[in-house]
């Protein structure tokens, strides 16, 4: 399979993965395009391959608003794709060749792990005795905290991947990986994911800052 097979055959799927983009999100790994300069994108497909609707359509409006202070009209797939985006590739490679796009971004959720995490729910904290005068203190760092109750907590993390082509190359810009942790509310999960890839973008010099435009005479 060609570099450009590869790219649009992520649109040809069938069946997607049930799990919803999550908060509390980390990056894990970033790729980054070397050795030639980030294409300066205008219009960018956000393409969120989910079955879930809710959190689907949040996070591509999140990131039309988001993509617009870089200067970057975002499109958002469920626009323009059917809800499984159960389109020939063919026809679809068609259609972003006839478009005026010059970037797709595409965000799939890849693994599921669960993670036990131990959760304080009260406890005393007493400050040291060295504390209570200032030259004991000096040489002391932190209290002791000690906790008095607690339980252990399931958390389900999903892995989310993220790949940005340009179309015109039809090369790899930009890949991450991320951690997220599970939560059923949808519409705020999909809309802090796409501030947490913003970022992220940001942080990478993916994406900058849009010039202000000078006063019309």
């Amino acid at each position: 399979m060609n570099a450009r097979s590869r790219i649009f055959s992520l649109f040809a799927v069938v069946c997607f993965a049930a799990l919803p983009l999550l908060a509390s999100t980390k990056f894990v790994q970033r790729w980054v395009l070397t050795g030639v300069p980030i294409p300066q994108f205008h219009k960018m497909l956000v393409a969120a391959v989910m079955e879930n609707y809710i959190v689907r359509q949040e996070f591509e409006d999140t990131m039309k608003t988001q993509l617009a202070k870089y200067g970057v009209e975002g499109v958002q797939s469920y626009l323009v794709l059917p809800p499984k985006n159960e389109m020939m590739e063919g026809e679809l490679r068609q259609r972003i060749r006839e478009s005026t796009l010059d970037s797709v971004l595409v965000v799939r959720p890849k693994a599921v792990r669960t993670e036990s995490e131990e959760v304080v729910t009260g406890g005393v904290y007493v400050p040291p005795p060295g504390y209570y005068s200032f030259w004991p203190y000096w040489n002391t760092v932190m209290g002791t905290f000690v906790p008095t109750s607690s339980y252990t907590k399931e958390n389900v993390i999903v892995r989310v991947e993220c790949n940005l082509y340009d179309t015109k190359s039809e090369k790899l810009v930009w890949n991450g990986e991320s951690d997220t942790v599970y939560s059923k509310d949808f519409e705020k999960l999909g809309k802090n994911y796409a501030k947490s890839l913003i970022d992220q973008l940001k942080r990478d010099k993916v994406l900058r800052k849009k010039w202000p435009q000078p006063p019309s005479d």
